[in-house]
């Protein structure tokens, strides 16, 4: 058996997929049927009700016209809608949909080897959204992957994994990507900066869509290629800029003659359709990259502060026990600890900020707890986040087994992150 690993980019009107094998040095990326130039799979389903059977991505094209049966798009579009989508004398929700999409997609790829064993997954989504954010969590539990085998991040974060997994050279100063989406263009840039020994990575991003609309491409390209060879120029005089990277499909070598001289002074330039598939593919088989570095990865979304709990003492200090560890997007910052009182009510919290290393702390009193000897209240506490700037504190009575019994009370305490 070969172990493989999976990196997905879901995007509204597509996804593209990329595998690791354990035998290979790069992630491969699956192209679409007929045409190896494009990785973008369609978000599109067909289900042929004589062999009540899921088609997904590019075997729909293969089997819409020569079998009967019912096609769906825009799935991802739609996942907000309260309406039902009826096939065959069934109802599905769109959130239904869109896990039967997703999960047909990657075993109609691992059925193409009985050796593929799936290790891992990682998903990089152009936006949050609550409901994808839970059916992906019901992705995991289908797949039978354990929660360290799956994972979720933004566009930002994959871009930065790929850049880290690229030669060193490449990333000597900012790195910055140009992204040509149907929706316009967008501008990221990711620079470096030290505190201490501590490296840290911020990505920075810049929406210039009123100024690279996508309807440009469809009408004076000479002229397009001169307009994004000025924007490209202005930001290339910003800072230090060692590589740029293209994406979207917007971009082309037929159109880009003046832009590319401007973005190659000095700098080396990739283009490709498949960054953030391939960076979520990264961090699928080896993990992030900061992991087990002195590096934190900063981005809008992201939560610089480790959140955990002061238990104990060890040579006459209170000890940090982490319950959720940050330089990561907001939805993925939760944890879990146990924690046994001693004669006590009262629970510190500690706010730890991994740049500057201040420390917040914050005493939260637990009133209603009945009297019991010390070490004999067993507390259960959870860190979940609201958003990038709002969480909560969740603590749960766990009682003593059936020696001091549960009062089944839970205690939550809010809390703001940063200014």
């Amino acid at each position: 058996m070969k172990d493989i690993y999976i990196g997905l980019d879901l995007c509204k009107k597509n996804i593209q997929l990329s595998f690791f094998r354990e035998d290979k040095k790069e992630p491969e990326s699956i192209y679409q049927l007929h045409n190896s130039e494009t990785y973008q799979l369609p978000n599109v389903m067909f289900y042929a009700p004589t062999e009540k059977k899921w088609y997904v991505g590019n075997n729909v094209s293969a089997v819409r016209f020569q079998k009967e049966g019912t096609i769906v798009e825009d799935v991802l579009a739609n996942i907000d809608s309260a309406n039902h989508v009826v096939i065959d004398g069934a109802s599905y929700t769109y959130e239904v949909l869109l896990l039967i999409m997703l999960k047909t997609h990657i075993e109609d790829f691992l059925s193409r080897s009985q050796e593929y064993l799936l290790k891992g997954i990682t998903i990089t989504l152009e936006k949050y959204h609550p409901i994808v954010y839970k059916t992906l969590g019901q992705l995991r539990k289908e797949l039978h992957l354990s929660r360290d085998s799956f994972h979720v991040m933004s566009h930002e974060n994959a871009f930065y994994q790929y850049v880290m997994r690229q030669d060193d050279k490449l990333r000597t100063n900012s790195v910055s990507m140009f992204e040509y989406g149907t929706e316009g263009m967008d501008y990221y840039r990711i620079d470096k900066r030290y505190q201490g020994k501590t490296q840290i990575y911020s990505i920075s991003h810049e929406n210039m869509r009123e100024d690279m609309s996508y309807k440009m491409l469809f009408e004076d390209v000479e002229w397009l290629d001169k307009h994004f060879a000025e924007l490209a120029r202005t930001r290339m005089k910003e800072t230090y800029i060692s590589t740029v990277y293209l994406t979207g499909p917007g971009f082309n070598d037929q159109w880009i003659e003046e832009a590319t001289k401007v973005l190659c002074e000095g700098r080396r330039v990739f283009m490709g359709q498949n960054i953030y598939t391939k960076g979520a593919c990264y961090h699928a088989r080896f993990g992030a990259y900061e992991e087990g570095k002195d590096c934190i990865f900063l981005s809008a979304g992201s939560i610089p502060f480790d959140i955990g709990v002061s238990v104990g003492e060890v040579d006459g200090r209170n000890r940090f026990c982490p319950i959720a560890i940050g330089g990561k997007e907001w939805y993925n910052m939760n944890g879990t600890v146990t924690l046994f009182l001693d004669d006590t009510n009262r629970v510190e919290m500690i706010y730890k900020d991994k740049i500057s290393k201040d420390v917040i702390k914050e005493v939260i009193e637990i009133h209603g707890l009945p009297k019991r000897p010390p070490k004999t209240t067993k507390l259960s506490l959870s860190v979940e986040l609201y958003d990038e700037k709002m969480g909560a504190i969740i603590i749960r009575d766990m009682g003593f087994g059936s020696i001091y019994p549960t009062t089944n009370k839970i205690y939550r305490k809010d809390f703001s992150i940063g200014s």
